[in-house]
């Protein structure tokens, strides 16, 4: 298997960081035995405190990610990044999760790349440990268990790394109606509709 490095490695990190956003690598996941969320009883899952939907606040900039009550994962990210393989343009992430303790999970997500015109050119995956606050409205992740996975078309490994220690930490904040997560502000008295 060949690594292939970019030239900035720390623009690769903050980039493919970023891709970890809208699905959110958590904090220090205590490993317990675990439940596959395919095995688990829809009520068992449904009680964890990271089922929902999160903005996050990345490297690269805002992110989405929802977690269902059967397992499901979905992740939104900006749809043009550039990584190792140049400027990518992204479709929603898509995995799984399961729990790892009472406020924390690992879980799989999976994103597909395509170039400017449209020609697949590889998939991102990410492996996160999700921590969710006490108050179960943020969750961080800086855990050192993170892995994002980096192929090209023909699904060889480009890339490989843990964004922890040393990245920014990725933050999010539990959406509701009327409430997105975005920090609170008062309109400028310059900005058009104001």
């Amino acid at each position: 298997m060949t690594m292939s490095r970019t030239a900035n490695p720390i623009s690769r990190r903050s980039t493919l960081t970023g891709l970890a956003a809208g699905s959110l690598g958590l904090a220090m996941a205590a490993r317990s035995h675990g439940v596959s969320a395919q095995e688990a009883p829809p009520g068992d899952l449904a009680e964890h405190p990271i089922v929902g939907t999160w903005l996050m606040t990345t490297a690269i900039g805002p992110g989405l990610a929802v977690f269902a009550a059967d397992g499901i994962h979905i992740g939104g990210v900006p749809t043009a990044q550039a990584g190792p393989q140049g400027v990518t343009f992204t479709g929603a992430q898509a995995g799984t999760w399961e729990p790892t303790g009472p406020r924390s999970i690992h879980f799989t997500g999976v994103q597909l790349q395509t170039d400017a015109s449209g020609a697949f050119v590889g998939s991102v995956t990410i492996d996160g440990h999700p921590r969710v606050s006490e108050d179960g409205q943020t969750i961080v992740d800086e855990s050192p268990e993170d892995r994002i996975t980096v192929r090209d078309a023909a699904g060889n490994v480009v890339d490989v790394f843990a964004p922890y220690p040393g990245s920014p930490t990725t933050i999010g904040v539990r959406m509701g109606v009327g409430a997105p997560g975005f920090p609170t502000s008062t309109p400028d008295a310059a900005t058009p509709g104001s």
